[in-house]
């Protein structure tokens, strides 16, 4: 199996096979995403600058994989940051051929950045779903178009729910993150009240909150020492959940997570049916009335 290393995968699929299909991000080769490890990668790790890998030695290594762990696997995750900037008839053919070698595969999955969901038209997705790729993880980062900038994301919050709005109506099941702390302290409020107008608009399946940490040697790190960006403290990334929160205002079952390593406060729950409880849970955390994360133990 071959992995260009260090390589990215949410917390969900921490049980799942991981195959490289591409390596590094398309969106951070293009300079976008100043807060993100894998701009970084990209300038500093030549394994790591974005790359297709031919479908042989992918197919390959699935066949690997299908040697040496038997035939009962039930997840598989296509790395890297956004594997679904693969071509169509690429990815269709290595989600069937890792169907075809695990008869009780129930899921794959894949990074996917807005652009790469908005360049495929609305029947590839159909095509690529009915393949088998089940579930697309979307980063938002945020709902404030401000914000977005600042960080060269290369995408509007209206397109960002574009590409989402596309990919459910595709078939497949939307995982989108958004990263408190990301407008700093100047557009806190800003950030928080738009990102919870736009998760409203588009109810993804699943939503996912965790908190900036610093990556060295990103612009995010340069703009605080020069004094231009301001990171929330403890409390203020409180606040912006709470915030957050507030505003999103969905009908239909959204599950909530900030189970991830960069926050403070884990919760998990069901919007809307657990807003209340949700929002009780962060009045008590800001009170000190339930534990949070240390600093020491938090991590991308």
């Amino acid at each position: 199996m071959y992995y260009a290393e260090p390589i990215y995968r949410p917390p969900s699929e921490a049980t799942s096979l991981l195959v490289q299909a591409t390596v590094g991000c398309s969106s951070a080769a293009q300079g976008h995403c100043y807060f993100c490890g894998s701009w970084l990668l990209d300038r500093t790790v030549p394994e790591k600058r974005f790359r297709v890998r031919p479908v042989r030695e992918i197919v390959s290594d699935l066949e690997e994989a299908a040697r040496t762990l038997g035939k009962r696997l039930k997840r598989i995750f296509f790395l890297d940051s956004n594997a679904l900037a693969m071509g169509t008839r690429a990815l269709i053919q290595i989600t069937e051929k890792a169907y075809a070698l695990f008869p009780r595969l129930e899921r794959v999955s894949v990074y996917a950045c807005a652009s790469d969901i908005l360049r495929k038209s609305p029947e590839d997705l159909q095509r690529i779903r009915q393949a088998g790729l089940r579930l697309l993880y979307l980063g938002l980062e945020s709902g404030s178009d401000r914000v977005l900038g600042l960080h060269n994301k290369g995408v509007t919050a209206q397109e960002a729910l574009d590409a989402g709005t596309r990919a459910m109506e595709a078939g497949f099941d939307l995982s989108v993150t958004v990263i408190l702390g990301l407008g700093g302290r100047a557009w806190s409020r800003e950030h928080a009240v738009e990102t919870g107008r736009v998760v409203s608009q588009m109810a993804p399946t699943y939503l996912g909150a965790l908190t900036l940490m610093v990556v060295p040697g990103t612009p995010v790190e340069e703009w605080i020492s020069q004094g231009l960006f301001e990171p929330l403290s403890q409390d203020e990334i409180l606040d912006e959940l709470e915030i957050l929160l507030e505003h999103i205002d969905v009908s239909r079952k959204v599950v909530f997570r900030t189970n991830h390593a960069s926050n403070y406060l884990p919760l998990g729950g069901d919007l809307p049916q657990d807003k209340t409880r949700l929002l009780a849970l962060i009045r008590r955390a800001k009170e000190r009335k339930v534990p949070l994360r240390p600093e020491f133990l938090r991590g991308l």
